[in-house]
């Protein structure tokens, strides 16, 4: 009588969580395939990430953060592993840049070197003079910024000019991601073309795997059908000709079919 095989139990798919935080330091990085290893400080540490923070109050992250940088605001998707030799660690499937909402976060983001003319000590002041009410205030009135001390009137339009430019990226970045581009990959689509960023994947997206490093043929068509189906439902709502697609563009398309896409981001 044949034996009967014993069917092995499906492995458990980790619970889904969200992390909200600072980036602190990046303690590792592997610049061909982008997997880092970075600290991060929580922005309302609960539960599991209280339990994973180290002594000096951080938690460790790891992914494939080819474009995370120190001082970013975070907001994290991914699962809690125990590591047997690092111990607690949050593996980040998915994240996006986004302002911090507790006072101590705008602190170390302010303080974080990413604006201009500020420092930790600076930061400190300036959180203190404004509160929860410290983005609006360089967002819609900056010139409150001199009644802080040590900011005169060339500091304070430092400050407002940089802020001003992160808030374009920002919005740039949104604009990206709605075209099914993850953060990442939309940090480096604006580092090649900044301001034009938009306007390259809407109407250029294969250009993508020709001229950014990590995006092949398969990520610029992914991009590429994103912006079709986006497009057809502007145009049902009669906002947006029916676009078509021309023989030159499925030419760029044919020519780029063998080129390998970044196994990391494709």
């Amino acid at each position: 009588m044949a034996a009967t095989a014993r069917r092995q139990p499906a492995e458990e798919v980790p619970p889904r969580k969200e992390l909200r935080g600072v980036v602190e330091r990046l303690t590792y990085q592997n610049p061909e395939n982008g997997y880092t290893v970075a600290r991060l400080a929580p922005e309302r540490p609960e539960g599991e990430a209280r339990a994973a923070q180290g002594d000096d109050r951080l938690i460790t992250v790891v992914g494939t953060l080819a474009d995370l940088t120190p001082g970013e605001a975070i907001v994290a998707h991914g699962w809690w592993q125990n590591n047997p030799k690092h111990g607690w660690q949050f593996q980040v499937l998915d994240y996006r840049t986004s302002l911090p909402a507790t006072t101590q976060g705008m602190r170390r983001y302010l303080g974080s070197g990413l604006v201009k003319g500020v420092g930790p000590v600076i930061a400190g002041r300036i959180v203190d003079a404004f509160g929860d009410d410290t983005f609006t205030v360089i967002d819609a009135t900056p010139g409150h910024l001199t009644e802080v001390p040590g900011i005169g009137t060339v500091r304070a339009g430092r400050i407002a000019a940089t802020w001003v430019e992160q808030r374009h990226i920002r919005e740039v970045m949104t604009a990206l991601q709605g075209y099914g581009v993850s953060t990442s990959l939309a940090v480096r689509i604006y580092k090649k073309f900044g301001d034009d960023s938009g306007r390259v994947v809407s109407q250029e997206p294969y250009r993508l795997a020709r001229e950014v490093w990590g995006i092949g043929f398969k990520t610029a068509d992914t991009i590429a059908q994103a912006r079709t189906v986006r497009n057809l439902h502007l145009a049902r709502a009669g906002w947006l000709t029916p676009p078509r697609r021309s023989s030159r563009g499925a030419g760029r398309r044919a020519g780029r079919a063998d080129a390998p896409a970044h196994p990391a981001l494709a």
